[in-house]
């Protein structure tokens, strides 16, 4: 028996290949064709940047250059946000993909990760996610004291991306406008969402969803671990 279930392990190490670039992972079964691969997924983990939006939207491509037939790529997203340039690069990339997209809040979505979020309408969670919608915040590259036009500027900035929230939000998510004004000026005024809350307020437009095995399975992470 032992040496069976051993046989198995190993099997099952054979059949399956994993290659890495750079902090992206992926999972192929070797017993079949690229062309008999019809669903996908990939897995985000980590902060919202350029360079992880880069290992993002390259996996997609590469998932449809190089898989013909796949009919819907699963992303679970968990990610606490992080630049705005970036995730609005991914959110306007996303929602013009060739491939239907699934996305799915596996834990945590919050902040800029939830434009991302926004890219499909075709949007999950799993049954103990959260959602966090809150304010921009510019970054103040100066250490000493602010000059007037120095202040301006930064909240010009954080303005712009508060603008791309209120816009991204009003197709995405129902918030009264007292809502959306609150949410986007003050950090007080952030709006936690869990599955069933953002399922109410359009945010989740499918209901609930469970990770399961699939025959590809793509890894973006920011970890340098």
């Amino acid at each position: 028996m032992k040496i069976k279930q051993l046989s198995a392990v190993l099997l099952g190490t054979l059949l399956m290949s994993a290659e890495t670039h750079a902090n992206v992972f992926f999972i192929k079964n070797n017993t079949l064709s690229n062309a008999q691969v019809k669903e996908a997924a990939l897995y985000f983990n980590g902060a919202v940047n350029n360079q992880t939006v880069t290992w993002l939207l390259s996996a997609l491509a590469e998932i449809h250059d190089n898989y013909l037939n796949v009919e819907n790529v699963d992303i679970y997203l968990n990610s606490r946000g992080g630049e705005m340039d970036a995730a609005y690069v991914a959110y306007e990339a996303l929602r013009q993909s060739p491939m239907k997209l699934s996305m799915i809040n596996s834990a945590m979505t919050a902040s800029s990760a939830t434009m991302i979020y926004c890219a499909s309408p075709e949007r999950y969670a799993m049954p103990m996610a959260q959602f966090v919608l809150h304010p921009a915040a510019a970054t103040n590259e100066k250490a000493d004291y602010l000059r007037p036009d120095q202040a301006k500027r930064i909240l010009d900035e954080d303005d712009n991306y508060n603008g791309m929230f209120r816009k991204i939000y009003t197709s995405c998510v129902r918030l009264s406008d007292k809502e959306q004004n609150e949410i986007t000026w003050s950090e007080s005024g952030r709006l936690v969402l869990k599955a069933d809350e953002a399922s109410k307020r359009g945010l989740v437009t499918k209901g609930g969803k469970e990770s399961h095995s699939y025959l590809l399975t793509y890894y973006v992470t920011d970890s340098q671990g």
